[in-house]
């Protein structure tokens, strides 16, 4: 007779059945990034100067804050606090849903200045993988909000199964942006 599988047992699987789709999310990122720097070398007039790292770093702050603002929630978890935890939580979505909409008003700002997906190829790459890794960020956001309802009403505590998943795909997701904020923004070399 099989046993049924515990709350840790759960646990270690989503943990590392996540850990598997975040190495191929990796993978993805990597050869998008490769991409960019191969085409920026091939072309001359690429638009690489057209992105600001100023009017994105705020917004990126914010993201990588709320890596910070994660741990405090998973914090106040661990000791039982129910509605602080669920109140971090949201605050983390929040901070990834400005930081969401940050970006999209700066696809807009690029667009009105030229910077079009069919402006050049740098333009194709840089939309396709930010593209990519916001839609990671709004996938992220209703877990977040899950986790915040779930927190409240005490249906997840000290050993929630998933949560660990959850919490480690959103330190990833603002990890990825780490790297492309330098590359896009900060980075202006072929």
């Amino acid at each position: 007779m099989t046993a049924l599988p515990t709350s840790n047992d759960r646990a270690s699987r989503s943990h590392l059945g996540m850990l598997a789709f975040l190495a191929s999310d990796t993978v993805i990122f990597l050869l998008m990034l490769v991409s960019n720097i191969y085409l920026r070398r091939s072309e001359s007039q690429n638009g690489q100067a057209l992105p600001e790292p100023g009017r994105m770093l705020v917004f990126s702050v914010l993201l990588w804050g709320s890596s910070g603002v994660l741990a405090l929630a998973e914090q106040q978890r661990n000791r039982g606090d129910r509605l602080g935890a669920g109140a971090l939580y949201l605050v983390t979505a929040l901070l990834g849903a400005v930081f969401a909409l940050a970006q999209g008003l700066e696809w807009r700002s690029l667009n009105a200045h030229g910077g079009t997906i069919s402006a050049s190829l740098f333009f194709s790459t840089f939309y396709t993988t930010t593209g990519l890794h916001g839609l990671h960020v709004l996938l992220g956001l209703p877990v977040l909000l899950g986790l915040a309802v779930l927190s409240w009403t005490g249906k997840i505590g000290r050993r929630a199964p998933g949560v660990a998943a959850a919490v480690l795909y959103w330190h990833f997701v603002d990890a990825v942006w780490l790297v492309l904020y330098l590359v896009f923004y900060v980075w202006r070399g072929p």
